[in-house]
């Protein structure tokens, strides 16, 4: 991270620039903030890139695949400005260095940080997969190690799978993790980003390239005739990346198959294998460290984030070569995707108050759950009153709004996606994917909105219920399924625009 140079903008679009992040084969990306003050990581695209209809179209096509991507280990695409002589792109900020920076910095990893990197990585090569994309351009680089977790960025090379648009017969991307297949000229898959994830563990366990030459050229000749040193991996995650390393595209297990076989599962179970790799690519320590605060006592599960320890303090403000963001630099909520599902709540077999089902409590008698509720439905009007009075001063709900929530008896953690109109409707998407979306519209009471109009497989309307936190930029969701009377799933959302 550095000071802006003379010829630096100063503004791009709604953003403010402060501080100037790294400078990469298309673009220089800055640290910006947005209206509402959020950190954002903005890449101003190169002109050269802007003037070609060609890869104009590719870009669009690129930012609309990015945006079907869950958030697993990833830095999500905020906005795309494609139109002028200035074109950029607005992605999520992730404070921490990137694994190359690390690894150069502090020596190679080993233990289990290496298998948590392997995994968090693994990870979000599943989701960017499942989504239909394809990276084209992972590397040490692209990762970036934030607080919670590894984050696999930069798609601005990423293209959709099996498209035919390209920029030329020179393919994009690194040459020290090129697969073969790309230096042929032959299309990127999955596979291809495989390739990619096997060198980058290799780089990571030993500080060294696997294909190591003086020039490009010998380089990219070594990878087709040569065979990679893996230096000191050993056991199980050494047979993984020989797999992934395989000469033909066809050989390699694909990112999922991966997971499992990190997680040491032989088949998925009932939890998606992707909320499950970026459960397991929180270190120990971070998990000890769980915080669970619900700002709503009627909730059926709690809202979970991560307290800053002096361990975790030391790491944020920890001197690095550069600061780190969402978009390629050199070159959060860990969210996830799921299918929001049925299935009956806690406690089943007896009522909130211990009864057998059936039973009718004594009259007059005040029930535990009776006092839950009406001190819920007070801090609900003071809340609502806190918040109306902030709204009196600031931007109220209005703006693209994103963030994940878990689903308590699915055990299933999603995206979530809010467009709050100025008039208090909007739309909402969730899901694996982001495969529901549905209307919302405001009731008689501000933060309350009606969820209709589903569309998606198992996905349902209901109630959505927005809380306000202590920060202005970030509210708690709650959304109750309709026909039910507790929270079906919650979690948090931050203002994107």
């Amino acid at each position: 991270m550095s000071e802006l140079r003379a010829d630096d903008p100063r503004r791009l679009g709604p953003y403010r620039l402060t501080r100037r992040l790294g400078q990469g084969g298309q673009g220089v990306v800055y640290l910006g903030e947005s209206p509402q003050g959020a950190k954002v990581a903005v890449k101003l695209l190169r002109a050269s890139l802007s003037s070609d209809p060609d890869v104009r179209r590719r870009f669009l096509g690129e930012v609309e695949a990015v945006r079907r991507v869950a958030a697993f280990c990833t830095a999500q695409l905020i906005e795309a400005d494609l139109e002028g002589d200035r074109p950029y792109l607005v992605s999520e900020y992730v404070e921490g260095p990137s694994l190359r920076e690390h690894i150069v910095a502090e020596g190679p990893r080993q233990g289990g940080s290496l298998d948590r990197l392997a995994i968090g990585t693994a990870t979000a090569l599943g989701a960017i997969h499942r989504a239909g994309v394809v990276h084209r351009d992972f590397k040490p680089g692209n990762v970036l190690l934030g607080l919670d977790g590894p984050r696999v960025i930069d798609f601005g090379v990423s293209r959709l799978v099996n498209t035919e648009a390209t920029t030329g017969h020179i393919p994009v991307g690194t040459p020290a993790y090129m697969a073969p297949e790309r230096i042929h000229g032959e299309p990127a898959g999955p596979p291809a980003d495989l390739w990619a994830w096997g060198l980058t563990v290799a780089y990571t366990a030993s500080g060294r390239h696997a294909f190591t030459a003086e020039t490009h050229r010998e380089v990219l000749a070594r990878i087709l005739y040569g065979k990679p040193d893996l230096g000191p991996l050993r056991g199980p995650l050494r047979e993984i990346v020989q797999a992934c390393l395989a000469p033909e595209p066809g050989d390699r297990p694909s990112a999922e198959e991966v997971l499992l076989r990190l997680l040491g599962q032989q088949a998925a179970g009932e939890q998606d294998v992707l909320t499950s790799g970026a459960m397991a690519a929180v270190g120990a320590a971070e998990r000890d460290e769980i915080v669970i605060t619900d700002p709503d006592p009627t909730t059926s599960f709690p809202v979970v984030r991560v307290r800053e320890t002096a361990a975790t303090s030391a790491h944020r403000h920890a001197g690095t070569p550069s600061g780190a963001a969402g978009l390629e630099r050199t070159g959060s909520t860990s969210g996830g995707a799921g299918r929001e599902s049925g299935g009956s709540t806690a406690g089943e077999g007896a009522d909130g108050d211990g009864r057998l089902p059936g039973t009718r409590p004594a009259r007059g008698r005040v029930r535990l759950w009776q006092v839950i509720v009406a001190v819920a439905g007070l801090a609900m009007g003071v809340a609502g009153f806190v918040f109306w009075l902030r709204g009196a001063q600031g931007p109220g709900l209005e703006g693209m709004w994103t963030g994940s929530a878990e689903h308590f008896t699915a055990e299933r953690v999603f995206p979530i996606e809010l467009h709050v109109h100025p008039e208090g409707g909007g739309a909402m998407r969730w899901g694996a994917d982001l495969h529901c979306s549905g209307r919302i519209g405001q009731t008689g009471t501000q933060m309350v909105f009606t969820l209709d109009q589903v569309r998606g497989e198992e996905c349902y309307p209901g109630t959505l219920r927005m809380l306000p936190t202590a920060d202005t930029n970030q509210m708690a969701i709650k959304v109750t399924r309709h026909g039910e009377d507790q929270v079906t799933y919650s979690g948090k959302v931050a203002r994107t625009s």
